[in-house]
């Protein structure tokens, strides 16, 4: 069952660890809190995390017996990030921020991209936390609008084969109706104009990275 009083999940991934000065600025009192595996390295000296999950082949030292974990073998179908977002799901959350996505491992990005079309199949709204970029994931029922600091870079890439763009606003270069496909990306470096930023689907999905 959902915890009320939580305001959503944060989910920490075994990746580029997020710098202290951010790590201590997050109230963890109001979220249920997921370690991936290795996550809890960094994340030890900051909370005492909801819940530990993984293989633990990349966590240093021993299991925390004071913690709530859940093991599984190294040999397994899928990531131990892609377990804890399943494990968040099914408590009800339904935001998540996912801290950790970036790292050494281009492979492992890549599918930490898709943990926020994972999260919307789930009934979720997940977005990837970093210290350049926050990623949205948008659809025709998900369309994007958020206050953006004038200035700051925002970019869109087609997460499928096409995109239709219904319309834009507060970008320097607004787009309506338009498609946007794999081979021919041109939504890339656009420039937030106005506060508020808007991004509608006709169709389609994106990956909607956000400069910080």
């Amino acid at each position: 069952m959902i915890d009320t009083k939580k305001k959503g999940a944060l989910l920490f991934l075994n990746g580029r660890a997020p710098r202290s000065e951010i790590l201590r600025k997050i109230d963890f009192a109001d979220f249920f809190v997921v370690c991936a595996d290795g996550a809890y390295n960094y994340l030890r000296e900051y909370c005492r995390p909801d819940l530990l999950i993984g293989d633990f082949d990349s966590l240093q030292g021993d299991l925390p017996k004071d913690i709530h974990s859940e093991k599984y073998p190294v040999k397994k179908d899928y990531t131990d990030s892609q377990l804890a977002l399943r494990r968040i799901a099914e408590r009800g959350f339904k935001l998540v921020d996912i801290y950790g996505s970036f790292g050494d491992r281009p492979d492992h990005v890549m599918i930490n991209y898709s943990l926020l079309s994972m999260a919307d199949g789930l009934g979720c709204t997940a977005v990837i936390r970093d210290e350049l970029f926050d990623v949205y994931y948008i659809t025709e029922r998900k369309p994007f609008k958020q206050t953006v600091k004038i200035g700051k870079t925002v970019s869109l890439v087609p997460y499928g084969d096409k995109t239709h763009i219904l319309y834009t606003k507060g970008l320097l270069f607004d787009a309506c109706d338009v498609w946007v496909d794999k081979a021919n990306i041109f939504t890339t470096s656009n420039t937030a104009v106005g506060e508020d930023v808007e991004y509608v689907l006709k169709c389609g999905a994106a990956l909607l990275f956000v400069e910080n």
